[in-house]
């Protein structure tokens, strides 16, 4: 575990970090040391520039002792709204509208609800959902916690959802995907905490006409939807052109004024569709015959390898074999980025971007996001049985994987016949897929040619040998060289 410093006038602190941990944690962290609030009211800076608190340190370039400058935000930055867009995984829509920074996550829910139910959708309903504790004959009604994907983590109890944008960090644009996670919590209870949560954070705040940028609306998700942040997966950027009359949404929140210097590596996801050929690509391939021929420099390099594999070789003792693995786990650390590519049941590929040190868990809730039911169990496979575990194993060190991975995504016993049926992708990453790119064809060897060159070099070093000769042989009558 590392740390950073952070400058307050004349004070400092010192903040234990994690890779995972984001800015606006150590944020809030330090106004707590230094006994100031709101937390909300300031912002962080890195040689003079801010920082957006939004990222989480691994998707920064702040290294482990690095100094950062707690800061007082603007009145106008503090008041500058911040366009929300939620997408709902149950239906295909986007509930867009703005909201100030001081709004905390659940008064937005709120406020997205009693706009639905104000235009005609009576039976909107996210705050309020209940589900009965048995399949059949009687039983308690317990209560579903609605969960929000947003800047790279969930919230899914009611003290993450009394958070407010300015706590989290959030910038001019949020996406936000909800989903809801079952509880043990009895329904009339969960109304309870509700009443006094909402004393307690208030209404939604919305700003004033002048300053809301679109009016609140709802698009479908097929309208750039697949740049919508979940969990730690990083912005999905589709591959494919968009319609020119969709609405074009930033690839990820911008950080504030000057944030160059905290450009967080940020991977993206390829698409690609199934060919459409009967016959596979391999064997569309016309590979000449001169490719399986073998030549005398191949020849006496198999020579050369079976020699040295023939010798006797000492088996390492246990201290060669710690070293040669930390050798190994060091250049598994070095690692930036690592692409695994992933097929889906309809033969779509998708190429999934991730950081050297993501681990299995945050693989699999990149994968989730870009499924049609995310709600829906599924197991990711290397061919032909072996499991991925949804668990924080890294995916480089504890299991193995290196750029180029191919994993194959299965579903779940327990999953629904709808999404069996249906395509697995949602409907917008289809639209934006592209053909696989073609496969090079080999290039044909000409065998001949090679024993050309080897004769050729042969001679030539005949002719060196037979004029070195003859001047040994002249030296010798004339006696030359000698005392």
């Amino acid at each position: 575990m590392s740390n950073v410093v952070v400058l307050f006038g004349q004070r400092r602190a010192t903040i234990k970090t994690q890779p995972t941990k984001q800015l606006s944690e150590i944020r809030t962290e330090a106004c707590k040391i230094f006994n100031i609030s709101p937390a909300s009211g300031f912002t962080l800076k890195r040689n003079g520039a801010k920082l957006d608190l939004s990222l989480q340190l691994r998707f920064t370039t702040i290294a482990a002792g690095a100094k950062l400058e707690l800061v007082r935000v603007s009145n106008n930055a503090a008041s500058t709204p911040v366009q929300v867009f939620l997408r709902t995984t149950d239906s295909e829509e986007q509930l867009n509208s703005a909201f100030t920074p001081s709004t905390s996550i659940f008064a937005i829910l709120r406020k997205f609800e009693q706009t639905e139910r104000a235009a005609g959708r009576g039976n909107f309903n996210i705050t309020e959902r209940g589900k009965p504790s048995g399949t059949m004959g009687s039983g308690r009604l317990l209560y579903q916690m609605p969960a929000v994907r947003v800047t790279n983590r969930e919230l899914k109890d009611f003290e993450g959802l009394s958070r407010t944008l300015a706590d989290l960090g959030c910038g001019p644009r949020e996406r936000m995907v909800l989903r809801f996670v079952p509880t043990e919590i009895p329904f009339e209870e969960a109304l309870e905490r509700i009443g006094k949560l909402e004393e307690a954070i208030g209404t939604a705040e919305t700003p004033s006409e002048e300053a809301i940028p679109a009016s609140s609306t709802v698009i479908p998700t097929k309208q750039n939807t697949d740049n919508v942040d979940m969990l730690d997966a990083p912005p999905i950027i589709p591959t494919g052109a968009q319609d020119s009359n969709s609405t074009t949404e930033p690839e990820i929140a911008q950080s504030l004024d000057g944030a160059n210097d905290a450009q967080p590596a940020q991977p993206a996801i390829a698409v690609f569709k199934p060919s459409n050929s009967p016959t596979p690509a391999a064997a569309r391939l016309e590979v000449p015959d001169s490719v399986y021929e073998v030549g005398i420099n191949q020849v006496k390099k198999m020579k050369e390898i079976y020699a040295k594999e023939g010798l006797p070789v000492r088996l390492p003792s246990d201290k060669e074999i710690e070293e040669k693995e930390a050798v190994l786990k060091q250049e598994m650390e070095k690692i930036q980025t690592i692409k695994i590519k992933i097929n889906y049941p309809q033969n779509f590929i998708v190429v999934q971007e991730l950081s050297g040190t993501s681990t299995a868990s945050e693989l699999y809730t990149q994968v989730r996001a870009t499924l049609r039911y995310p709600n829906e169990p599924f197991v990711l496979m290397i061919p032909p049985r072996e499991k991925i575990p949804d668990s924080p194993k890294r995916l480089t060190i504890d299991l193995k994987l290196r750029s180029g991975a191919s994993l194959h995504l299965v579903w779940a016993n327990e999953a629904s016949q709808k999404a069996r049926n249906q395509p697995a992708l949602t409907q917008d990453l289809i639209d934006a897929s592209k053909e696989l790119p073609k496969t090079v064809e080999p290039m044909d060897v000409d065998v001949d040619d090679e024993k050309d060159g080897l004769d050729k070099g042969k001679e030539k070093k005949k002719e060196v040998n037979k004029k070195e000769g003859m001047e040994k042989k002249l030296k010798g009558l004339l006696r030359l060289g000698k005392k």
